[in-house]
């Protein structure tokens, strides 16, 4: 009980303040107890408030967070080895299945590997990453699945895990196999209508600028839509090596393929594979 003269604490049951000798009727009394339960109301939602506050941005980070780790466990280094060193490959590409099917560029195959559709004896190696930090992590033997002339016109085709990678040297297997490969997860939720003129895009590859081994990733907006060609330009920095990756959203939700750069002497831009595109040829490869 307060005194609401001078904000004399009292003792309950006091009818004069000990300190400025006001009179303390009951009405008094009443409104005082009010005016102290409502601070004390206010104290408590507003503390509810920010607890609440702080709870959903923690959960925030670790949805992003675990997110961009699905993401970073699928996408792939890949190296193929052609009948020469000038036919020799690499790039990026995407776990499509659990079984190891990889989703990735046809112009990253070597051409002596594009006769025929299932190549058994070109030699191409999937790298996949430690999703914590990019770096290597497990390595394993594929083959190309393409199709001679939709793999041409679509710039799209397929890798196979097969078996794991041995270093006959250090007498090493770096993966298991069989095993379950961990595929992307949300090819089936985005379709090229999801795509918004002027969102935030990510692109996941092994860009030679970085290094060309270790997982990169980097962003921008979508720049420009060309629906009619099933195509989408971009800001996010693309360049040799990314070519097969992923491309996703601010929601982690797959666009399409990175697959090339346009530009002229002062700037260039990425160019992504929609989803319309990949889903027109699987299709048809089916």
């Amino acid at each position: 009980m307060f005194c609401i003269k001078c904000g004399n604490e009292m003792k309950e049951g006091s009818k004069y303040c000990t300190k400025c000798g006001s009179k303390f009727t009951h009405d008094e009394k009443i409104k005082s107890k009010s005016k102290f339960s409502t601070k004390r109301k206010l104290l408590y939602i507003f503390g509810g408030l920010f607890i609440i506050g702080i709870y959903f941005l923690i959960l925030f980070f670790e949805t992003s967070n675990s997110n961009n780790y699905n993401i970073a466990s699928s996408v792939v280094n890949i190296y193929c080895e052609g009948e020469n060193d000038e036919e020799t490959t690499g790039g990026s590409g995407t776990i499509f299945t659990e079984d190891g099917l990889v989703l990735t560029n046809a112009h990253i195959i070597p051409e002596s590997a594009k006769d025929d559709v299932y190549i058994d004896d070109t030699l191409c190696l999937v790298i996949l990453p430690d999703p914590a930090t990019g770096a290597p992590n497990e390595i394993y033997y594929a083959y190309p699945m393409l199709d001679k002339n939709l793999s041409e016109e679509y710039d799209i085709a397929f890798l196979q895990i097969h078996d794991v990678y041995y270093d006959e040297e250090k007498r090493k297997y770096y993966g298991e196999f069989p095993k379950k490969f961990p595929a992307y997860a949300n090819k089936k939720q985005c379709g090229s209508d999801s795509v918004k003129f002027g969102e935030p895009v990510k692109i996941y590859g092994y860009p030679a600028i970085s290094g060309g081994y270790a997982l990169t990733i980097t962003d921008g907006v979508v720049s420009s839509l060309l629906v009619d060609e099933g195509l989408i330009i971009t800001s996010a920095k693309i360049s040799y090596g990314n070519s097969g990756g992923l491309a996703v959203d601010q929601n982690g939700c797959m666009i399409g393929i990175p697959s090339m750069v346009t530009g002229d002497e002062n700037e260039s831009l990425g160019v992504i594979i929609s989803n319309d595109l990949i889903n027109e040829f699987i299709n048809k490869i089916e």
